[in-house]
């Protein structure tokens, strides 16, 4: 059974970094941060603001993705972010989060065995673009750490350096 690594917690938390290592250390897929490919290639051709409808179109992409990944039934894999960010994001941008979401969260916390790595917010903003919440990230730690008791999902909380975090992830990995 494939065991699903997430990488969750607030922008610019190293989350990208941390997936990136943890899929070339044990030779993982990985599937990006779709909302990070998804903004991107909307802004190529205007300047572009995204709206709640976005959101579900990034939803429905990552798990697009995830399934065919899931399809190949490897041992680990590893995503840079899941339908939680987008709950996240949506709840706290938006006030609320699409039905669709939320059912197709619940859905995948159901039918995989899942383990997620949070992030925490303690090491330097990087500017971005698509970075928007600067000034709020422990706040929004506080929301993804109680997300993920309230759902009483398993979950590691990774802190430190770089490498630090890719120690506590990967022990974390070999666990579940």
């Amino acid at each position: 059974m494939t065991r699903v690594h997430i990488l969750t917690g607030p922008e610019s938390s190293g989350k990208t970094t941390l997936a990136s290592t943890l899929a070339n250390y044990w030779s993982a897929q990985l599937i990006p941060e779709q909302a990070r490919i998804y903004l991107e290639e909307k802004s190529i051709a205007s300047p572009f603001q995204y709206q709640v409808t976005d959101i579900l179109a990034i939803a429905k992409q990552h798990l697009a993705k995830e399934q065919a990944a899931l399809q190949e039934q490897p041992e680990h894999l590893i995503c840079d972010t899941d339908l939680l960010v987008l709950i996240i994001w949506s709840e706290v941008k938006y006030g609320s989060c699409d039905k669709w979401i939320l059912e197709k969260f619940e859905q995948a916390l159901g039918t995989t065995t899942r383990h997620y790595i949070l992030c925490d917010w303690q090491i330097p903003w990087e500017a971005d673009p698509l970075r928007e919440n600067p000034a709020d990230r422990e706040e929004l730690f506080r929301l993804y750490q109680a997300k993920l008791k309230n759902y009483g999902i398993d979950y590691t909380a990774v802190s430190g350096s770089n490498m630090q975090r890719f120690n506590q992830a990967q022990a974390a990995m070999v666990q579940n």
